[in-house]
């Protein structure tokens, strides 16, 4: 029995012997990945070497939660974080050194957590704010104030999970219900789009789309819902190259108008043009309607969202 229980300590002590108390993993495993976030540097200086571990940190925290990056967080989680290892290798010929930069759990959650709680305090405040019965116009310039506190409600909650070690989000049953409002009184806000002219179905697309972009809601002109009118007259002129045989030049022109409806006011109008050449007329006709409908959609997102925001 005791030749056994001698057998055991030397094959233990064996194995602990064999245990390469130089690389960074060993260190590393000291820590209980549940309290600490662990990232490791090297340099050939500690200096040097406790710099990178702290640059590897922050660059981590922003790879996985780069929105986070945006809110001036990360700068303050780093600052919280401390250099709690540095050693030398050993098996390297020149100086070369590993360090350990370490972030407390708690210490970022104590750090995120207020201004979590502030940013749903302030869209709590904005949401009390919308009109009973609902009023589509005017919940949209409330809900427009709420979208850059979300976002950054977002961005917050991102750094959150990442650094929580069950990947959790904070109180979102706190937050869901501001995300919700927000979709629901963007969709509210109910556009009709009316387009005539030639070849009008190719612009209608890319009008659509940035309407759905902005989250707002796209309905027939029929609806007697709608708050918003798009009106769009569009026509084509082709005409061959002059220069370039068999070069077949289209232009594309559409005349737009934005209508409130409730107001029974046009507040704003523009005019688009693109041409296209190509050897077909079909195809010279298909792109110079595209670049119209792309620069169309573009100005009426833009007008729009201005509009909605100062009425």
């Amino acid at each position: 029995m005791k030749k056994w229980m001698v057998l055991l300590f030397a094959v233990g002590l064996g194995a602990c012997s064999g245990l390469n108390k130089n690389t960074v993993s060993y260190h590393m495993n000291k820590y209980d990945t549940a309290k600490y976030y662990v990232v490791a540097g090297e340099g050939s200086t500690k200096e040097a070497a406790a710099q990178n571990a702290l640059e590897n940190l922050r660059r981590e925290i922003v790879q996985n939660a780069p929105s986070a990056a945006q809110q001036g967080v990360v700068n303050d989680l780093v600052a919280n974080s401390e250099v709690e290892k540095v050693w030398r290798d050993k098996d390297a010929k020149a100086k070369h050194f590993y360090a350990l930069a370490v972030l407390r759990r708690d210490n970022a959650h104590q750090i995120l957590a207020p201004q979590l709680d502030q940013t749903d305090a302030s869209l709590a405040g904005l949401a009390d704010q919308f009109a009973t019965p609902a009023e589509p116009l005017a919940d949209l310039r409330i809900a427009y104030r709420m979208q850059p506190l979300i976002t950054r409600r977002q961005a917050l909650d991102e750094a959150y999970q990442y650094l929580s070690p069950s990947r959790a989000g904070y109180k979102p049953e706190v937050f869901n219900p501001y995300k919700t409002a927000l979709k629901e009184k963007l969709a509210a806000v109910l556009v009709g789009v009316d387009v005539e002219g030639k070849e009008s179905n190719v612009l209608v697309t890319y009008v659509v789309d940035a309407i759905n972009k902005m989250g707002l809601g796209v309905v027939d002109m029929s609806d007697p819902d709608k708050v918003l009118t798009v009106e769009i007259k569009t026509d084509v002129d082709g005409y061959n190259s002059p220069k370039v045989k068999g070069l077949v030049w289209v232009s594309s022109s559409a005349a737009v108008s934005l209508i409130d409806n409730t107001r029974g006011t046009t507040f704003s109008r523009f005019n688009v043009y693109e041409r296209a050449g190509t050897t077909r007329a079909a195809d010279s006709l298909r792109r110079s309607m595209q670049g119209a409908g792309e620069q169309a959609a573009k100005q009426i997102a833009t007008r729009l969202e201005a509009y909605l925001n100062t009425k």
